[in-house]
């Protein structure tokens, strides 16, 4: 989740005019070049969407109606748009959104003859996509798990990190055909010491961090339908157990290495979908092809046990505009209507960036296996 306080405004002020009866907000977006160096200020821009999805290999995305401007290059350039919120003194703060590739979209004219162009984008984990080995890359033994993503990472042309360091090393070579997208090798680097899959924020860095369960997370924010609410009644609420698995079993195996084996059963009597409770068995079997040591293969399963948890129980809800969203961000829901009192973490969230705009979010509850 972004700052909530910007600008020198408390996050209790700023709070108060999200939440309040007259919020009001405008837009802005920067045109930058392919290294991310501001080149102007648009004026062109009729309307976005910005979308974010965690699971997704492209997390962060956006749509943009603007007239032709000629200075805009659609190979290169990229789009940086931010929400403003007006504060009670008359100043202004903002959020960013990301950092948007663009596509070379059709030209078309409207009734008055104006030229326009729908253009959808992609964060920069696209370039990571696009780019594919054409040679086999190996990664040496020995090599620290952090500096062979950075090494990856710069040489696609990513210069802004934000890599958390890690003092592990790859146990053995590991090595990727040609073809593999420098992406897959990224997060199979990661995967392997138990970091989630690498992300870019709201200004384009890349973001590399340690997994951590959202049930140790302390909640971010809270929405309340009270008073303040910015909740709209159109609150759905999912449940879905039928094929949760309630067994794990993870396999590595490497020519230079004997092979190990985690396995992870729940078979906690209160959890509705444990071996005991289900009164059967339901195994989620998993070859690798690393792991750095015996506890980092158990932490992923104990991860993967809970991320398969997490199915437990989904809400999707509509708020006013919250532009501090961000990365799996972890908050409190309380709504009435349905019973609802619980921490949650967003797998998705998505508005328009206009005034009075909806803001979705799908969320996923926190459940320990």
């Amino acid at each position: 989740m972004q700052a909530i306080a910007q600008g020198g405004y408390m996050a209790a002020q700023v709070r108060a005019m999200l939440h309040g009866p007259n919020a009001t907000f405008a837009f802005r977006y920067e045109l930058l070049d392919n290294t991310n160096k501001l080149k102007k200020r648009l004026g062109n821009i009729l309307g976005a969407s910005v979308y974010y999805t965690a699971l997704a290999d492209i997390k962060r995305t956006a749509k943009f109606e603007m007239e032709q401007d000629v200075d805009i290059n659609f190979l290169t350039d990229r789009i940086k748009p931010y929400v403003r919120l007006k504060m009670s003194d008359g100043n202004w703060i903002e959020w960013p959104q990301g950092v948007f590739l663009l596509t070379s979209p059709t030209k078309k004219t409207d009734s008055a003859g104006v030229i326009r162009r729908e253009v959808e984008a992609y964060d920069q984990l696209q370039v990571l996509i696009d780019d594919k080995l054409d040679t086999r890359y190996t990664v040496a033994a020995g090599t620290n798990y952090i500096t062979a993503v950075k090494t990856v990472l710069t040489g696609a042309g990513i210069i802004h990190q934000n890599l958390t360091l890690t003092s592990k090393t790859l146990p053995a070579a590991r090595d990727w055909a040609p073809g593999t997208a420098k992406l897959q090798i990224i997060n199979d680097l990661l995967g392997a010491i138990n970091y989630g899959s690498l992300w870019f924020d709201e200004n384009g860095y890349a973001i590399a961090q340690p997994y951590v369960s959202p049930s140790i997370r302390a909640s971010e924010y809270t929405y309340r339908d009270d008073d303040e609410s910015v909740i709209f009644p159109e609150v759905e609420q999912s449940l879905d157990l039928w094929a949760v698995p309630n067994k794990w079993v993870l396999v590595v195996s490497e020519l230079e290495r004997e092979p190990m084996v985690s396995t992870y059963t729940n078979s906690n009597t209160s959890s509705p979908t444990s071996t005991v409770s289900r009164g059967r068995t339901i195994t989620d079997y998993r070859e690798y092809q690393e792991a750095v040591d015996q506890a980092t293969l158990d932490a992923r399963a104990q991860r993967i046990a809970f991320e398969a948890s997490q199915v437990y129980e989904h809400v999707t809800l509509e708020t006013g505009l919250m532009p501090f969203h961000s990365h799996t961000d972890v908050f409190t829901l309380v709504f009435s209507g349905l019973g609802i009192s619980a921490k949650y973490s967003e797998t998705s969230w998505e508005f328009e960036m206009r005034p009075g705009a909806r803001h979705k979010h799908n969320i996923r509850r926190v459940v320990s296996i």
